[in-house]
């Protein structure tokens, strides 16, 4: 009996553009403060890998929603911050009432709420100085009276710091060096805790940590030196100094007629920014756009349509395979003598 052998090859499907992708390096440290810059840095080879491809346009969309959230957000704030100064101003002319004091306090609860409601996949993305941050939004910064680098500088100390709810941490002064390394070492002993720290520019070390922490920390923190720049033995309590912190901070003064044009003031630099905030809104949503056509135009990424047609031709083309296949198999198994019985 003759046997024949039909060989089985696996098809050989190539997806396009299966290049190796270049990571581009974190963005953490980057402490530009202009939005694009942070978010949309142009890339050096935009390839057409797949992968790469998709994870841009898709890192596209959500920034291209945060920033919409974001703007409803400031339009909305505006709104209340332009109530606020009318009530201002009409109190300068007609003096304060009961109503000016309720409506002044449902206006700024309702700033408070507008911003902490403004979220994109659980962040703030937009902070209390009403600036576009779309990655740090939630991030609040204070610094510890008396805690300077250039204060006492000369004397080597260990301070110990102790706050409420978030842990310990020692900061060693060694009485030579400018400060800037022993507030690099403070930073990577704070990481493990959910906070940074860094040296502002006037000596002073601010310290990052989320907003609910500082909630936690009820704007105090426990302080123990050795003599010099805090007292030694027990450890001494002491209020925290918020950075400006923008609308969270909104008092009005209603008490005379200076506090009243002191508080339009502040009104009216809040509204400044959220019209800056605004406009670079709208100018990042701009760029974002002209850079996700670039990354279509320049990538393979099959759009629905073309993944169901070539589907659909994969399909066909494997029965046509299974149909030549099996015909092959029935001849293979004819017997000799049917063969020679043909063939005569």
């Amino acid at each position: 009996m003759a046997v024949s052998t039909v060989e089985v090859r696996p098809h050989s499907i190539k997806l396009t553009g299966q290049e190796a992708a270049t990571i581009a390096p974190s963005q953490a440290s980057d402490t530009s403060s202009s939005l694009s810059k942070r978010l949309l840095r142009p890339q050096a080879d935009i390839t057409s890998a797949y992968s790469l491809s998709g994870v841009l346009l898709t890192q596209g969309q959500q920034h291209a929603t945060s920033v919409q959230i974001a703007t409803k957000a400031l339009q909305g704030v505006g709104k209340e911050l332009t109530q606020v100064k009318r009530q201002l101003t009409h109190s300068l002319s007609h003096g304060v009432t009961s109503a000016t004091s309720d409506a002044l306090t449902r206006s700024k609860t309702t700033i408070d709420a507008t911003l902490n409601q403004a979220r994109f996949d659980g962040k703030r993305v937009v902070d209390n100085e009403l600036q576009l941050k779309l990655d740090s939004a939630d991030v609040r910064r204070f610094s510890i009276p008396g805690l300077n680098v250039h204060r006492m500088s000369e004397r080597a100390e260990q301070v110990r710091l102790d706050f409420p709810g978030g842990g310990s941490v020692v900061l060693q002064f060694d009485g030579q060096s400018d400060g800037v390394r022993t507030v690099k070492q403070l930073d990577r002993s704070l990481i493990p805790m959910g906070m940074r720290a860094s040296l502002s520019h006037d000596g002073s070390i601010l310290f990052e940590v989320h907003e609910s922490a500082y909630a936690a920390m009820k704007q105090q923190v426990n302080v123990t030196g050795q003599g010099h720049r805090f007292p030694a033995g027990q450890a001494n309590t002491f209020n925290i100094q918020a950075e400006p912190d923008g609308t969270a901070e909104l008092k009005f003064d209603l008490g005379s007629r200076d506090g009243i044009k002191q508080s339009i003031a502040k009104v009216n630099q809040h509204l400044q920014q959220a019209q800056i905030s605004l406009n670079e809104a709208r100018q990042f949503q701009s760029q974002l756009n002209t850079q996700m056509t670039r990354i279509q135009s320049q990538s393979n990424v099959p759009s629905a349509e073309q993944v169901s047609e070539q589907l659909t031709q994969f399909n066909r083309l494997s029965q046509d395979f299974t149909t030549t296949f099996k015909a092959l198999n029935a001849q293979a198994n004819v017997r000799r003598h049917t063969v020679v019985a043909l063939l005569k």
